[in-house]
């Protein structure tokens, strides 16, 4: 398991994506980042400079932009999503602990000739794929120093924010063949399939109270039949669907385009129950980033091209029934 103290830069990172800073923005984050990349070039910019020391910039992207994306995916997916780096070709073994409620059984005196119960954990890995994306300015900007780094690597943490979750919400809808057949229900809406699940998910986990998660469309086939206040319906105005149901309340995933399109990247068609901060799904970054580039001499447009690049996999929770429950829409 990956373990380090964060350097200043990387304490700037994480101030910024977390918001714990009142004063520092991400503005003064780039302008960190700025600063840092001129000091690894000797103190100024050019192309010669740069060529001479590229890799302790590439260093410096490498080791911050991580610590940006774990924390702003947290602050996004933390309420049922874990985030867990891992060097390069660690076992990334999950334990799971068993909720089954064990039989007390009656016995007479004298007598201990009863069933014993197998304490039984399971336990899951997550495997990762190395996922890419690609960054290109003209040669004449690169030269005269207008090639942003710091901007670049903000994009491209964006882009792996983006697809880690779509990955996250394409892992919990495929695992509906997986769940248990009393967590799980296909079909229209109706109030009492979803109590049903309530109380499945309640009584298989021990938890008090649960959440209810989906996007905004997914949110508003969720009513009660009993009829809501004019309250209630003036907050489903506002916000695009009831936020409580029967006393489990609701909340909405972000939700994200398909790069390149206008395709939206989260399934609107389903909701998910499961215990406050239950971490259903497991992320693993495998290894450092990936941070390379070709100076584009080797290409006829001689245009500069970036490479930020990252191990990534996210697998749900399913080795035990009842951890979360499924309710897709048809």
């Amino acid at each position: 398991m990956k373990s380090h103290v964060l350097t200043d830069v990387q304490k700037l990172f994480l101030d910024a994506y977390t918001g714990i800073s009142n004063t520092f923005s991400k503005n003064d984050l780039q302008e960190a980042v700025r600063n840092a990349v001129k000091d690894a070039c000797n103190g100024e910019w050019n192309y010669y400079s740069f060529m001479d020391n590229r890799y302790k910039v590439f260093a410096i992207i490498a080791q911050n932009m991580p610590i940006a994306m774990n924390a702003s995916l947290a602050g996004r997916f933390g309420t049922f999503a874990s985030f867990k780096d891992t060097s390069m070709g660690d076992l990334n073994y999950f334990d799971v602990e068993d909720d089954t409620v064990y039989p007390v059984y009656t016995s007479s005196r004298g007598n201990g000739d009863v069933e014993r119960q197998k304490i039984i954990n399971k336990n899951f890995s997550v495997p990762t794929q190395m996922k890419i994306i690609k960054l290109y300015d003209e040669l004449d900007r690169f030269m005269a120093g207008k090639c942003d780094f710091a901007q670049m690597t903000d994009k491209a943490t964006s882009a792996f924010e983006n697809y880690v979750g779509q990955l996250i919400s394409d892992t919990i809808y495929a695992s509906y063949a997986s769940v248990g057949t009393n967590f799980k229900a296909l079909g229209a809406f109706a109030a009492t399939t979803l109590e049903d699940i309530i109380e499945y998910v309640k009584g298989a986990t021990g938890a008090e109270r649960l959440q209810i998660w989906g996007t905004t469309s997914a949110l508003s086939n969720v009513s009660d039949g009993a009829g809501y206040s004019d309250k209630a319906k003036d907050g489903f105005n506002s916000i695009g669907y009831y936020d409580t149901f029967r006393g489990t309340d609701l909340f909405a995933l972000p939700q994200a385009f398909t790069p390149g399109t206008q395709t939206f990247a989260v399934n609107r068609s389903y909701i998910i129950i499961l215990p406050a901060s239950e971490p259903i799904v497991k992320v693993v970054f495998e290894g450092d980033a990936l941070v390379n580039m070709t100076d584009g001499m080797g290409r006829n447009d001689l245009q500069p091209e970036i490479l930020y690049g990252r191990r990534v996999g996210a697998a749900a929770l399913t080795t035990v029934e009842g951890k979360f429950g499924i309710y897709k829409f048809a």
